[in-house]
């Protein structure tokens, strides 16, 4: 607040002040002017008013002859007596005014226009429908005038001398010769300015001088509140420092441990730049929402003080921090002049501290935790690198793990992104195309079937198998507009064809209720619905049988066939062959490609298609890709085949 109250303020409040004022003073003398014109204006107007009144009745009597015109009524007359009048008018009022009737061609001497008088008379004939005029051009008075003109009662004396009263005619030779209408002269009033500006300027100088008075006060007010601000600032600065302080104090601190929190690390790491070694550790505790669910938050939270409180205890070396970060982690900085072999033994000492430490969740039964943790050493973004060495722990169930470029998944990420856009412009612009390879029938010796495996077509030609882009599908959940795309453009190529031909499905497909119901939707608007294989890949997830069997009954309604894909991988289970009701038996890749060299991949491909031949179940051998593997297998009895030996995935069928 200094900055705003201070002594070179008190410089320009003057100067403030005194403009102000110098306003204050500008406008009330304008308005003062303005105040004495339009008094003077409308006093004039009242004894214009006045005097008119006075001359329009003794013309009548004249006019009409109730005062006969002679020599002793002759001072009577308008004309006549107006000089009179004004004389003792302007004598006998404060404001000396005077009144009087002019003209540029007086009859009487006494009533001849002066200068600004002539000016006025201009100003009528110049302009014919003004009915007065207001001037305070001239330095010693205001001129105010209203036109005279010549009515019908006015031509009696004023048109041909031979037809005027022959009193008039003998007393006057000037001012005949009007007519109607025309301009005979002007009532002219005077009004003396020093008279008038010596009854308002004494008010405009009492209002300059309140105004100035109101303005001195006003300042000596608000110099007194900035000596006093000076006293009020340093309080409120001391308190805004201790609330800021209180604040930022907050904002860095862990509210459970009192711990610095991620914030403060981040700021410690960007003060740490000239320390030659920084060793950064990410403690995690295992499965610690288990803990959480099982015994409570309450003593979830007991956990985690008592876990920083051990840690705190071991970190007691110089230029070693703890801090803790969100949830269940602990962050150890440190930038110690130690080796980094060093600095890994004290966590791996750390960790089996607290790992063999029993920690009470009441006040009798006690929990043992076991950790995991990542550690970056003189890394750029640290706290990066170290989480994904965390992450790596975590996932290979390892207490530490040291960060290198080898398990840096940066890389993997903006992989990721770059394939979910590519995903995501395919859907867009239509590049998702299916592409089909045969299956051929080893008893009829003809290629009766045919597999639709999706692909990327893009614009340029190019060609994208699925391996580039169908696990982050699944992840980014554009898998269900994939399987739509393929389901409603393999339709559409085998609806006027006889081949039978097959889709896969995921299953997370048949978990997908809008998937299952545009799958329906489809079939039922397909021709020959039995010409339709679905092949479902044989995992451990189609243990959930309930939703599995329900669509394969509903679709083998229709006619539709239903093939177990990966037969004798890792997760086979004979059970759910029988279970779900399958037509085929699509025996793994990874058994067939070996079924040349390795013995017990012939066997279990042997027991495959013995087992299936029991039940009444036909089998296709996959990724058969050269003449001897053709051969073993046809002997073998199996049903079908599949591979580049007999052709591979193309937009077209084989002719």
């Amino acid at each position: 607040m200094n900055q705003y109250f201070n002594s070179k303020s008190l410089y320009i409040i003057p100067v403030v002040f005194l403009i102000v004022l110098l306003f204050r003073i500008l406008y009330s003398y304008h308005e003062t002017q303005v105040q004495v014109y339009n008094f003077v204006k409308k006093e004039a107007q009242v004894l214009n008013a006045h005097a008119m009144a006075h001359r329009n009745y003794y013309q009548k009597l004249f006019l009409n002859k109730t005062i006969q015109l002679n020599e002793k009524t002759l001072p009577a007359l308008p004309a006549y007596s107006s000089y009179a009048i004004s004389k003792t008018f302007s004598n006998n009022n404060i404001l000396n005014i005077k009144i009087q009737t002019v003209s540029d061609r007086a009859r009487n001497p006494k009533n001849k226009a002066d200068k600004s008088e002539l000016q006025a008379i201009r100003f009528f004939k110049n302009n014919p429908k003004a009915t007065e005029y207001f001037s305070d051009k001239e330095n010693e008075y205001f001129q105010y005038a209203s036109a005279l003109k010549i009515e019908k009662r006015c031509l009696k004396c004023h048109a041909e001398k031979e037809k005027a009263p022959l009193f008039i005619q003998k007393k006057y030779n000037e001012a005949y010769g009007y007519k109607l209408g025309e301009l005979r002269g002007i009532m002219s009033i005077k009004i003396p300015k020093d008279k008038v500006n010596s009854y308002f300027i004494p008010q405009f100088f009492y209002s300059v001088f309140y105004d100035f008075l109101l303005l001195v006060v006003l300042f000596i007010i608000i110099y007194m509140i900035i000596k006093k601000s000076k006293k009020i600032n340093a309080f409120l600065e001391q308190k805004i420092q201790y609330k800021t302080n209180e604040l930022k104090t907050t904002l860095i601190t862990d509210r459970l441990t009192r711990l610095p929190n991620r914030l403060k690390l981040i700021e410690d790491l960007q003060n740490k730049d000239k320390y030659p070694s920084k060793y950064l550790a990410l403690i995690n505790i295992d499965n610690f929402k288990s803990i959480n669910d099982f015994y409570g938050h309450k003593t979830g939270d007991k956990l985690l003080k008592q876990i920083a409180q051990t840690i705190h205890k071991q970190c007691t070396g110089t230029g070693t921090m703890l801090y803790k970060m969100p949830s269940d982690e602990y962050a150890i900085f440190s930038v110690a002049t130690i080796k980094e072999k060093d600095f890994i033994k004290n966590i791996y000492r750390l960790i089996n501290i607290i790992q063999e430490t029993a920690y009470l969740t009441d006040d009798v039964n006690t929990l043992y935790i076991t950790l995991s943790c990542g550690i970056a050493v003189n890394e750029d973004d640290i706290i990066t690198k170290a989480d994904m060495a965390l992450q790596v722990a975590k996932n290979d169930k390892k207490n530490v793990i040291r960060y290198d470029d080898s398990i840096d998944t940066s890389k993997q990420v903006n992989k990721n992104i770059q394939c979910i856009t590519l995903l995501k412009n395919a859907i867009h612009n239509d590049y998702i195309q299916p592409y089909f390879q045969p299956i051929y029938n080893i008893k009829t010796k003809k290629i009766e079937k045919y597999e639709a495996l999706v692909r990327i077509v893009l614009a340029n030609g190019e060609i994208i198998t699925p391996n580039s882009f169908l696990e982050i599908s699944i992840k980014s959940k554009l898998y269900p507009n994939i399987t739509k795309i393929m389901i409603e453009k393999s339709f559409a190529f085998f609806q006027d064809k006889s081949y039978e031909f097959s889709i896969n499905l995921s299953i997370n497909d048949i978990f997908n209720k809008k998937t299952v119901a545009f799958i329906m939707q489809q079939l039922e608007m397909f021709p020959q619905p039995q010409r339709v294989v679905f092949e479902i890949l044989e995992s451990d997830k189609i243990g959930d049988y309930l939703d599995v069997k329900s669509f394969i009954k509903d679709v083998k309604k229709l006619g539709c066939k239903i093939a177990l894909d990966d037969f004798g991988s890792g997760y086979s289970n004979f059970s759910h062959v029988l279970e779900l009701n399958v037509d085929y038996l699509k025996i793994d890749a990874s058994l067939v490609k070996d079924i040349r060299t390795n013995e017990n991949s012939k066997k279990i491909t042997q027991t495959i298609i013995a087992f299936a031949k029991n039940i009444g179940l036909k089998t296709i051998a996959e990724y058969v890709e050269d003449e001897e593997s053709f051969i073993i297998l046809e002997e073998m009895d199996i049903d079908f085949i599949q591979g580049y030996y007999i052709g591979k995935p193309a937009k077209n069928l084989l002719t």
